[in-house]
């Protein structure tokens, strides 16, 4: 998977569910995707809150692993961590939680894969999460292969003999199983039913970033909740 910023809850079960998590991020960055954006519940409804990226070079060659931050107009972390204060202060877990939440969010390094990745790693460690986290960039693995192929050569590099992966890359795997049979290697979709947890205000919001299950549910239940979501099919 990519490095996503402030990734959903889901994200979190795959990472608990697999033996081995392999954060992607020699591929291209897409502006507009998760890795630079993502969902924060602000007065009964959804904000999209983005990190501001350099355009050092074209967008189609632009790797994840390459992405600099754009500090130059103003600091994103000081807005964001305005935001969670002013939106999340009333909630149940604020007193614990935003503590962790802020200290993460300023971790210091120019590049977006590294920024997100921090994030990601140590809201593992606070919901007891221990799988295996491997970052692509900093193996040994190259290729020029594109999506179906890419996943294929991924899998047969870690010895892999089930490959997990949301139900979004159904589409573009469907006409490739057959080469993943012929390796040896199944694979297993995420078909994630989203719980609904105790959250700010009247109206429940799925599918909001991760800061908000925290803020609102604390480290001790959350894992528990994102688990009960939990479904996987091959």
């Amino acid at each position: 998977m990519q490095p996503t910023f402030n990734p959903w809850m889901g994200y979190f079960d795959l990472i608990d569910y697999v033996d081995k998590f392999i954060f992607l991020d020699t591929v291209q960055l897409n502006k507009q995707s998760w890795q630079t954006r993502n969902k924060i519940k602000i007065s009964e409804r959804e904000m999209m809150f983005s990190i501001p990226i350099q355009k050092t070079q074209s967008k189609k060659n632009m790797l994840i692993n390459e992405a600099l931050i754009d500090f130059r107009k103003y600091d994103f972390r000081i807005k964001l961590s305005k935001t969670l204060e002013q939106n999340y202060k009333k909630s149940r877990f604020f007193g614990e939680v935003n503590p962790f939440i802020q200290e993460i969010i300023f971790f210091e390094t120019p590049y977006l894969s590294q920024y997100n990745i921090h994030i990601i790693q140590n809201i593992l460690t606070k919901l007891d999460i221990d799988t295996k986290i491997i970052t692509l960039s900093q193996t040994e693995f190259h290729t020029q292969a594109k999506k179906a192929e890419l996943v294929l050569n991924v899998s047969l590099f870690f010895d892999a003999n089930i490959y997990v992966t949301p139900l979004g890359a159904k589409n573009y795997l469907k006409e490739y199983n057959k080469n993943f049979h012929d390796k040896n290697i199944e694979i297993f979709y995420q078909y994630y039913k989203h719980p609904i947890y105790r959250q700010e205000g009247k109206n429940f919001m799925p599918y909001i970033g991760i800061f908000d299950l925290l803020y609102n549910e604390g480290f001790e239940k959350s894992l528990d909740i994102i688990r009960s979501g939990r479904v996987y099919q091959s």
